[in-house]
């Protein structure tokens, strides 16, 4: 598994891996995430786990002004192998210490987001406030860096 920033000719494969995952994050718009992913691209905010093919296993977005891991998702053939908690630590090393990164995931009640918590967790996230996004409940999870 290789871990590589997101360049502009990756975005079709970017677009194509999340047709795959997007059923998993409430709100989902196409052309609303494919300005995000432009946006993060130019700014070395884009991560991505590639597997011996090229392809994409594993995309991540985030943002250094907003502190915010903004998605992640492993694509389901992937999933259990690493890939997500690679990321969020490469991502970790944008950030200064003491800064204060936040992700908005599902609650601990639903069943969507067991391995999603789970990682996050493991990362060292910590459970915060319950929010609704897109009519769905949620709630923020907050990484204090080192």
């Amino acid at each position: 598994m290789e871990i590589n920033l997101v360049k502009k000719n990756d975005i079709e494969s970017c677009m194509k891996f999340v047709e795959i995952v997007k059923t998993d994050f409430a709100g989902y718009k196409e052309e609303e995430f494919r300005k995000a992913l432009k946006y993060c691209i130019e700014n070395k905010e884009a991560l991505a786990a590639m597997n011996d093919k090229g392809e994409i296993t594993c995309l991540l977005l985030f943002s250094r002004t907003e502190k915010e891991l903004q998605f992640l998702a492993t694509h389901p053939d992937y999933r259990k192998q690493g890939a997500a908690k690679k990321l969020i630590k490469k991502m970790i090393l944008a950030f200064k210490p003491g800064d204060q990164i936040q992700v908005v995931t599902f609650t601990s009640e639903d069943k969507k987001g067991i391995a999603a918590r789970n990682c996050y967790h493991a990362c060292g996230f910590k459970d915060d406030e319950l929010l609704t996004v897109f009519d769905y409940p949620c709630q923020k999870m907050i990484l204090t860096v080192e």
